[in-house]
């Protein structure tokens, strides 16, 4: 049972560390940021594909050329793009990737804009973030912090008795 439970412990070390970086990629939440994992080169090299950006809504008038938005491409989809002109009159915004050659071909109405993007990224968190949202992924981190809960209550019961019987 000892041995069970030391091994136990080991293997929830990288469980804790996993939910620990987790929380810190949260974080920026507590704030007004949502992060959104950069899925294509469109932006290179401001942000890198996998990467996680930040958002936060801002209003139309504090967006200018410039800025990096977010905003809502189609049902469950979000694109992050650079404003290159922002029209007042319509409250919308001409955007282009920073490595695609031209401009996008429909302006962005500001209603479909989520936010404004913070221009500091996490290179490659995505990849981290996709791993862990897989329900295999989190069965097995709740499995192995579960189980060493299990055996350590178990371990303590064993100890108490022993030492009682002494």
């Amino acid at each position: 049972m000892k041995a069970l439970s030391r091994i136990l412990n080991i293997i929830s070390w990288p469980v804790y560390l996993c939910i620990g970086a987790y929380l810190l990629i949260a974080a920026p939440m507590a704030v007004g940021y949502r992060p959104v994992i950069v899925l294509s080169g469109s932006m290179e090299p401001t942000y890198h594909v996998a990467s996680v950006i930040y958002y936060k809504s801002t209003p139309f008038s504090q967006i200018g050329e410039g800025d990096v938005i977010t905003y809502r491409a189609g049902e469950n989809s979000l694109v992050t793009h650079r404003v290159v002109e922002k029209i007042e009159s319509t409250q919308e915004f001409r955007t282009k990737g920073d490595a695609n050659p031209t401009e996008d071909p429909n302006p962005v109405s500001y209603r479909d804009v989520v936010g404004r993007a913070h221009p500091r990224s996490i290179p490659g968190a995505g990849y981290f973030v996709n791993f862990g949202r897989r329900p295999a992924v989190i069965a097995l981190m709740a499995g192995i912090l579960i189980a060493g809960m299990i055996v350590d209550q178990l371990s303590s019961k064993s100890d108490q008795e022993q030492n009682e019987q002494v």
